[in-house]
């Protein structure tokens, strides 16, 4: 199972890498402001959120360490679904994850060291060492991304038509790798589902309410702000199922239970929000050409 979730993994980015040009990495200049306020918010702000409310519900040792591992994850190919499905600014998605993808490769392995330090736990390996790590994250997410758009830009007509198979196939493996997890972990998630249910759920909401609150500060127009909620919100919990059971990193499969049950309760409640705020826009337009 730990080798078949490295593999879902890589073939999930693949997927992505089928769907980005090099554009998608420029608009970052574009969308300044935007992209900037949304990226600290992901890759500053979320940390130190997962952090405080570590320290807040004085969470120690395997929980906690699975609480930073998560909010160290970039966000996830999902998180562009969802701002479709929410009608945010696409464009602002793709930039914010590919960006976020790249940066995590070097941030998450320093910063988890850290928090494995603090919240100290003897059943876990204390070290990772970080070039290592690096190597092994940009193994399976740099690599498998830029293989992709390699393919994409080659051969446009044959990713097209691979795009929606790669994805599809990888959706249909990802509830076996959660299901895995929880299995390998001989059913201690079963007792703790209610207890780290509500903890991800909680988690879920704060970085939902963190990206929303981030973008009505700076003043940004509303897809921008739909977009920020959703960035900040979804992170890559297949990415932290990875790396909490790889035999290269953690190798420890109660690390991964948050994040495989915030891969759950994440989609469910990004899926309520996306579609409540779309349904929000249509009967506001139904509302405008009944009044014209």
């Amino acid at each position: 199972m730990n080798y078949f979730a490295s593999i879902v993994l890589t073939f999930l980015m693949f997927g992505m890498g089928l769907s980005l040009r090099i554009s998608d990495f420029s608009r970052v200049f574009k969308l300044p402001k935007a992209a900037m306020i949304g990226l600290v918010g992901q890759l500053v702000l979320l940390p130190l959120l997962g952090f405080a409310l570590c320290i807040f519900l004085n969470l120690k040792g395997i929980v906690a360490i699975g609480i930073m591992l998560l909010t160290l994850c970039p966000g996830g190919v999902l998180s562009n679904l969802f701002t479709l499905i929410g009608r945010g600014d696409l464009a602002l998605s793709v930039t914010m994850t590919s960006i976020s993808s790249l940066v995590t490769v070097f941030t998450l392995p320093f910063v988890l060291n850290l928090t494995m330090i603090y919240f100290d736990d003897s059943s876990i390996q204390l070290s990772l060492p970080f070039f290592k790590t690096a190597s092994q994250i940009m193994l399976i997410t740099i690599i498998p991304v830029s293989i992709g758009m390699f393919v994409l830009h080659h051969a446009p007509s044959f990713a097209e038509h691979s795009r929606k198979w790669v994805r599809l196939g990888c959706n249909l493996f990802l509830p076996i790798v959660i299901f895995g997890v929880l299995v390998q972990n001989q059913g201690a998630w079963f007792q703790d589902f209610m207890k780290l249910g509500a903890l991800t759920i909680l988690l879920n909401l704060l970085s939902i309410t963190l990206g929303y609150t981030l973008a009505k500060v700076v003043s940004l127009n509303t897809k921008q702000t739909r977009t920020l909620s959703i960035e900040v919100g979804a992170q890559n919990a297949m990415l932290g199922v990875t790396i909490a059971i790889s035999p290269f990193l953690i190798n420890n499969a109660q690390v991964a239970l948050i994040p495989s049950i915030y891969g759950i309760t994440m989609v469910v409640i990004l899926w309520l929000y996306a579609t409540v705020v779309a349904r929000f826009d249509q009967k506001k337009q139904n509302s405008l050409t009944v009044n014209e």
